[in-house]
């Protein structure tokens, strides 16, 4: 048969599936088979449709190897390939460079520049930049910063690689919760709790953030935005684990409230930690290791794959705790070596303990 066919009818294959482990051994396939024949305008588009699938997911394991082919590839055969098809997966895999301890934070930022050059050649704003700077500042926990970059981005023109709008307004929203303005955060995103501003997974993350921040500060409130954001889940067939923070919160604020379903949302979203990037491994740990906190036991129907996995589905509390506190510190520590910080990520999971 000839390549072309083959690679056809498993994209064909690929359309029909669900599950995202499928989808990637389909892919991983159909590159085999285009790189067996040194076909490198096959081998783009199938490692862009792998890094895109990946991209709503918590993970992160097999875009980086793809990414770093399509770079080589049209650095090697420059003008073959238009950058631009290219840049809005570049961000994400910035984001996702410093999302995980492995990567030198020297190296993210080289790769920042990298991807600052490449808009500018293209003709576009850095409006892109400044957004996946905020949320590199976000994530070191430097907020003084990140506002800066909130700022710049909003000096620069909206173009095709800007983050939506959305999302734009939810970043400003979280960085004022984190410091601490809750009501001016509150005022800020009325376009979003209006729904007047939307996307995959906005208001969805900010009535989360909402409903678990004001809950900490015993405002009432807080179930006004708890109920919103179990209106936006329920009118979505399934979120993906890429939205794994915000339900961590949700949950989080179900225990806290003895909400009945609980341990059911948790058992949705367990496995999400499987293969994810270690941020959201982080993440999860952390507010996993508060609902935890006590004794007793659970019935769960979890993923074999699972570390903690029981066959007889019952779960000590207690032992569960201790598996998310090891597993948030030892996160923690790992971040705040990268980041060369001292305790910033270890005295987040110290505060949610206490």
């Amino acid at each position: 048969m000839n390549y072309n066919l083959e690679i056809q009818k498993i994209l064909l294959k690929v359309e029909q599936m669900e599950k995202f482990s499928d989808k990637v051994v389909a892919l991983k396939e159909a590159i085999q088979i285009a790189d067996q024949h040194n076909d490198i305008d096959w081998g783009f588009d199938l490692r862009l449709d792998l890094i895109r699938n990946e991209r709503n997911t918590s993970r992160c394991e097999e875009s980086f190897p793809a990414f770093a082919w399509i770079l080589a590839t049209s650095d090697k055969n420059e003008g073959y390939f238009e950058e631009s098809d290219f840049l809005w997966e570049y961000k994400w895999m910035f984001c996702s460079a410093y999302r995980n301890v492995s990567i030198p934070l020297e190296q993210v930022l080289e790769i920042g520049e990298d991807l600052k050059a490449r808009l500018t050649k293209n003709g576009y704003s850095l409006r892109a930049y400044y957004n996946v700077m905020t949320g590199l500042h976000l994530h070191l926990r430097d907020y003084a910063k990140a506002q800066e970059y909130v700022a710049l981005a909003d000096n620069e023109v909206i173009d095709d690689m800007t983050n939506c709008p959305a999302c734009e307004l939810d970043t400003k929203v979280e960085i004022l919760v984190d410091l601490g303005k809750m009501e001016e955060a509150l005022a800020k995103a009325q376009d979003l709790i209006n729904k007047k501003l939307t996307c995959y997974s906005m208001p969805f993350q900010t009535f989360c953030c909402f409903a678990y921040n004001l809950y900490l500060l015993e405002d009432d409130r807080a179930t006004t935005y708890f109920d919103k954001a179990l209106e936006e889940y329920y009118a979505h067939d399934k979120y993906d684990s890429s939205v794994g923070y915000s339900m961590a919160q949700l949950i989080c604020y179900m225990h806290a409230t003895n909400h009945p379903d609980t341990w059911t949302f948790f058992s949705r979203v367990a496995e999400w930690q499987l293969g994810a990037e270690d941020v959201h491994i982080y993440n999860f740990a952390r507010y996993m290791s508060v609902i935890t906190k006590g004794k007793g036991e659970v019935n769960l129907a979890l993923s074999p794959q699972l570390p903690y996995y029981r066959a007889d589905g019952v779960y000590d509390i207690s032992v569960l705790h201790a598996y998310f506190k090891q597993l948030a510190f030892e996160y923690a520590d790992a971040f705040d070596r990268r980041n060369k910080q001292d305790g910033v990520y270890r005295q987040e999971v110290e505060s949610l303990l206490r």
